[in-house]
């Protein structure tokens, strides 16, 4: 379970780079990326295809001819692929290796909505826990908006069965996993403490707590 502030590159690193590079390495193994949004889980797989197709020689692998969609693509010579969809989209038939959910929950609004967390979570337990190997597993990238989204959930019921890597804007424990300093901003090339200020001011307590401390669920 991974979470970053917006704009640190969360997305890129795990939900673009992390696939290239699992693909390479196991050219046989099948991925899945889902996001709340069929769009921005196809924005992932044309990117990573897009990087098979122009760095394929180097990385050692060829995509499938016939078998190069944005949203579900194979690699030559073997079983392995991606496919990407949005929550409640066609994944049903199809296994995975590795698993990414990326931003499962499109707003605030969707967070409070006991409707829309009992959909999540019904596709949770429902769908993609079926579509894993028997060696799979998940990497699920989420903002914690309700103690009871998704996340909580997980959390709530397996906990032990999780690695949590939590990286607020502004390290507050002397656990940090980088070994940040409490009061230490986690790019602070970029996004200084006085750019954070000004970002608490502009959002509120609750969207501050949410994408910028993370762990710290508002209410």
């Amino acid at each position: 379970m991974l979470t970053m502030p917006p704009r640190h590159g969360k997305s890129r690193r795990a939900s673009r780079w992390a696939p290239l590079w699992y693909l390479r390495r196991n050219p046989g193994h099948r991925m899945m990326i889902a996001s709340y949004s069929a769009d921005l889980a196809d924005d992932h797989g044309r990117w990573i295809r897009d990087a098979i197709n122009t760095w394929g020689d180097d990385l050692g692998i060829q995509l499938k001819a016939g078998n190069q969609a944005a949203n579900r693509f194979d690699i030559a010579d073997g079983e392995g692929g991606l496919l990407a969809a949005g929550i409640g989209g066609g994944i049903t038939g199809r296994g995975a290796h590795i698993a990414i959910v990326d931003d499962p929950v499109k707003d605030m609004a969707d967070a409070d909505s006991p409707t829309m967390r009992k959909r999540a979570w019904d596709w949770w337990t429902s769908v993609l826990q079926t579509r894993l190997e028997p060696v799979g597993a998940i990497c699920l990238i989420q903002t914690r908006w309700h103690e009871d989204d998704l996340a909580g959930r997980i959390l709530a019921t397996e906990r032990n069965a999780w690695r949590v890597i939590d990286l607020p804007a502004i390290a507050d424990s002397p656990d940090d996993p980088l070994g940040r300093t409490p009061g230490q901003s986690l790019w602070s090339e970029r996004f200084g403490l006085t750019h954070h200020a000004k970002t608490r001011k502009r959002v509120g307590e609750r969207v501050w707590a949410a994408l910028y401390r993370l762990s710290r669920v508002p209410t």
